[in-house]
């Protein structure tokens, strides 16, 4: 996992998001596992997280680029989602 001081360090600006909403999002890329670790991440972690995305230039992200940045954070490095498009679960009736 990348550091979160050391991103924050010098940041200008960020992107913030609530995590729980992003899990959802997070399983439908097809990351349940990131999903999981977001929820466990301290907010100096998410505010990293929201950080990376500036500097990504992406000033407006989407959830897309949300997800990616969470997964970059968590694993170290930047790599695809799993899925291009999401997948929601059926809903229960």
């Amino acid at each position: 996992m990348l550091d979160p001081k050391v991103i924050i360090s010098g940041a200008r600006s960020t992107v913030s998001f609530k995590p729980k909403w992003m899990v959802r999002e997070l399983v439908a890329y097809g990351e349940p596992e990131a999903a999981v670790t977001l929820m466990q991440l301290d907010s100096e972690a998410v505010a990293a997280i929201g950080v990376t995305l500036c500097s990504a230039r992406q000033p407006h992200a989407r959830r897309r680029h949300i997800c990616g940045a969470v997964v970059e954070l968590i694993e170290g490095g930047a790599r695809p989602l799993r899925r291009k498009r999401r997948v929601y679960p059926e809903r229960r009736r």
